[in-house]
């Protein structure tokens, strides 16, 4: 038995050079404008209080410029590609003069969603133009992406490239043989496609076949503290929020963004105690539990464990 003290726990992390106070960072989506009128540059400051680091959509409300304005934290920039090579590289020359230091090319989801609940909804969101793009509208998205995308972008900012959207092993060891400095492991919270499997499901697969090669992110799913150590403990260096951060957004602006970032790293540091860990980097498989055919399944582990949930 060896016990930890709960001020001495150390839940920092470094992505791509970067050292964070906590795993837990602003996952990119885009028109944060439907949810409060200040948009992203409300998500910049709350982000910038907690010291996390701040992903945003090259489909903002607000322009990159604006957003950078507002944030004095770590920031990256999520990018659709266009059709138009030309949009694209004028949006990406911009992003490293705004003070982004790296860039996400997301490659899921790249058409509306047709889940069951998206349809059910209607689609009926007001439209907000996009701030990053002259005509308010991004026209149309690229949906023949190539591996060789990832160069491209890379050249024209040279920043590091974080491929968004795996889900395959394969499509990991692809993206990092293209360049990814990073990879993303997400369905897109689950709203794009139907019967798609659950991120964290296909996260330990993921990190098998990275080896340690480059950061692994895991998003979607995230709802609380025991969600980011498990995702940690299952292979990921890092995890994005999105779905919790946008409903603190609408009620609090920046100080609900905030909040929420520090309730979720306090629910992991309390996990940590529970479990007897003193750094993020101590988790590993030993402590999760998987449901396996009604059986449980597990490697030796301590008597206190966590099962994921999907």
């Amino acid at each position: 038995m060896g016990g930890v003290v709960r001020d001495k726990i150390d839940t920092s992390v470094t992505l791509l050079g970067e050292k964070l106070p906590t795993p837990i960072i602003v996952t990119p989506f885009g028109s944060h404008g439907l949810h409060h009128p200040e948009a992203e540059v409300a998500t910049a400051r709350g982000a910038a209080m907690s010291g996390a680091l701040a992903c945003f959509s090259s489909a903002s409300t607000a322009s990159m410029e604006d957003i950078a304005k507002a944030s004095t934290g770590p920031k990256w920039f999520q990018m659709y590609l266009n059709v138009d090579e030309g949009i694209s590289r004028e949006v990406l020359q911009r992003v490293p003069r705004a003070g982004f230091k790296g860039v996400i090319i997301t490659i899921d989801a790249i058409g509306q969603g047709s889940s069951d609940s998206y349809v059910r909804s209607g689609k009926a969101r007001p439209w907000l133009p996009y701030g990053n793009f002259p005509s308010g509208t991004a026209n149309a998205f690229k949906t023949n992406l190539s591996w060789s995308d990832v160069e491209m972008i890379r050249k024209i900012t040279g920043l590091p490239v974080i491929v968004k959207g795996v889900t395959r092993p394969e499509d990991a060891l692809a993206a990092i043989q293209a360049g990814a400095s990073a990879v993303q492991v997400s369905n897109h919270g689950g709203r794009a496609l139907d019967g798609t499997p659950a991120a964290i499901t296909m996260l330990p697969r993921i990190a098998d076949a990275v080896k340690g090669q480059v950061p692994i992110i895991l998003d979607s799913g995230i709802r609380r503290g025991t969600d980011v150590a498990k995702a940690l403990a299952l292979g990921a260096n890092a995890v994005a929020v999105g779905r919790p951060l946008m409903y603190s957004l609408a009620l609090g602006g920046a100080k609900g963004v905030d909040s929420l970032l520090k309730f979720l790293h306090n629910e992991l540091v309390e996990t940590m105690l529970h479990l007897g860990v003193s750094r993020v980097g101590e988790l590993d498989r030993s402590y999760v539990i998987a449901a396996l055919g009604g059986r449980h399944a597990t490697a030796p582990a301590p008597a206190r464990a966590i099962a994921p949930r999907e």
